[in-house]
């Protein structure tokens, strides 16, 4: 790699920083606690943990969709926290992906249909019908 590449990416902010985000409910319910999380360009990442330890609260504040209690959330530099709700929106359709767990906007083909959603796939058309 050159150096001139390396400078510019070393120089580059992060794709996502949250510097001690918490974020509580109302009853007092905690679902992220001084949370600190850098994630640079070109990073894959995975969050995983048993239910309701707030890993949806977690990706929700990194993308801007729900506000943390206090702390400090950055998409690739710019801090979200005074955006409004139309500028963080042009913000995520810029900068952030999602992949969900449950995609449903490909049909989840049935057993029998297999071989149908393989062949429709390599053809680039699918079809619902039985």
């Amino acid at each position: 790699m050159s150096t001139a590449v390396t400078t510019a990416t070393a120089l580059r902010a992060p794709a996502i920083a949250l510097a001690h985000v918490a974020r509580t409910y109302p009853g007092d319910v905690r679902a992220l606690d001084d949370v600190s999380l850098t994630v640079e360009h070109g990073t894959f990442l995975a969050v995983m943990g048993p239910s309701g330890s707030g890993k949806s609260t977690l990706m929700h504040c990194a993308a801007g969709l729900d506000s943390p209690t206090s702390g400090s959330v950055r998409i690739d530099g710019q801090e979200i926290s005074g955006m409004d709700e139309t500028r963080r929106t042009e913000l995520r359709r810029e900068h952030v992906g999602f992949v969900f767990q449950a995609y449903n906007l490909i049909p989840s083909p049935r057993p029998n249909r297999r071989r149908q959603w393989s062949s429709a796939r390599t053809r680039g058309t699918w079809s619902t019908s039985a």
